[in-house]
């Protein structure tokens, strides 16, 4: 986990979480198994990392502890409990998420992926355990180089990262939460500056108990990241029409984000009126058409247009020929339709959603 307490810049998200009491996390000093707690990583809403010491390995390493603040607080001799017998269902649920979680990181070997090393239950609740990353997300990174990267540069970040989200795909896992805040960055020291080396990322956040509260409650949002995650994950983790081409849209929003200096806007909005300026605009005469190709081709709105494959989307940026996208009619054009100029937004929208119900149905 990143080694910082830096908060990152902040982003738009459309869930909100309740304010955790204060003294919920565990004290220094607490000893679980062979893990002594040496000081706080990081609160969020559903857990809380710690820096802990192994004091069997004498290394310093993270540990991560299921307390969703919405559902749980602490008790007694450190116990987590859930608030109320309603919340009961709900935090065991999320509870089995996260343990889920745990096997599936623990299952993959990969240096774009968290490795778990170890996972266990404790005080009424569940921990894991993973090595102690020193770095700064891309959020963090792209802010203090106050430019945008070069093309080499994120050739090599959306390399490694597809191949991690391919391995993901491979086993019907999808990340969903994928945004430069849940991307940490990790550099040689001995290499010089941070701001001149290709990192090696790592994909944060898999979030599995979040979302399996979420789906089984109303007064949760399922993960979501405004400009980061598309359409059809607004309808939830039940909807069928999640894929991989769910992260390729995430991913290729990342791109757009570091070339452009802002996120693509949300893709509600974009539903209702496509303002989106495509990244073979914005970055024309600094990156290869075939590489901003790609990136629009990732954000396409319907899911059906955009590469279906983590394989068929490096594929794309990969390519000397850019691939085709549909581009937005020009205001001219616009003019010269008088019947479709006529339609109300609501009514266009309504079309839209339409169309994405009946993908999702086949």
């Amino acid at each position: 986990m990143p080694d910082s307490h830096a908060p990152d810049p902040p982003y738009q998200r459309t869930q909100f979480m309740p304010r955790r009491e204060l003294g919920s996390e565990l004290p220094v000093g607490w000893q679980l198994q062979e893990y002594v707690v040496e000081s706080l990583i990081g609160v969020g809403g559903f857990s809380i990392v710690y820096r802990v010491r192994d004091t069997r390995l004498d290394r310093l390493v993270a540990m991560k502890e299921y307390i969703p603040a919405s559902l749980a607080t602490r008790g007694p001799n450190g116990h987590v409990q859930p608030r109320t017998t309603r919340h009961r269902d709900h935090f065991d649920l999320g509870l089995r998420g996260f343990v889920n979680e745990a096997r599936l990181l623990a299952s993959f070997d990969h240096p774009a992926l968290v490795k778990v090393y170890r996972g266990w239950a404790e005080n009424s609740t569940a921990y894991m355990v993973m090595p102690l990353y020193e770095g700064a997300t891309l959020a963090k990174w792209l802010a203090n180089l106050g430019a945008a990267p070069s093309e080499a540069w994120l050739r090599h970040l959306a390399r490694q990262l597809t191949e991690a989200l391919a391995s993901l795909h491979a086993q019907r896992c999808f990340h969903r939460d994928v945004a430069p805040d849940n991307i940490l960055l990790q550099f040689d020291k001995s290499g010089g500056s941070y701001l001149e080396q290709k990192p090696q990322p790592v994909l944060l956040d898999f979030g599995a108990a979040r979302r399996v509260i979420s789906d089984a409650t109303q007064n949760l949002t399922a993960i979501l990241k405004s400009g980061y995650s598309p359409a059809e994950q607004y309808q939830g983790a039940e909807s069928k029409r999640q894929g991989p081409w769910t992260d390729v849209y995430a991913l290729s929003a990342v791109l757009y984000a570091a070339i452009a200096g802002r996120a693509p806007p949300s893709a509600i909005a974009r539903i209702v009126n496509d303002q989106m300026v495509p990244a073979r605009q914005l970055g024309a005469g600094r990156y290869s058409a075939g590489f901003l190709a790609a990136i629009d081709a990732g954000l396409a709105v319907m899911p059906e247009n955009r590469p279906q494959s983590m394989e068929a989307f490096r594929a794309a940026l990969d390519a000397v020929v850019p691939v085709a996208v549909p581009a937005p009619a020009p205001p001219a054009a616009m003019a010269a339709q008088p019947l479709r100029a006529a339609v109300p937004w609501w009514r266009r929208a309504a079309m839209l959603l339409s169309s994405l119900a009946r993908w999702r149905l086949r």
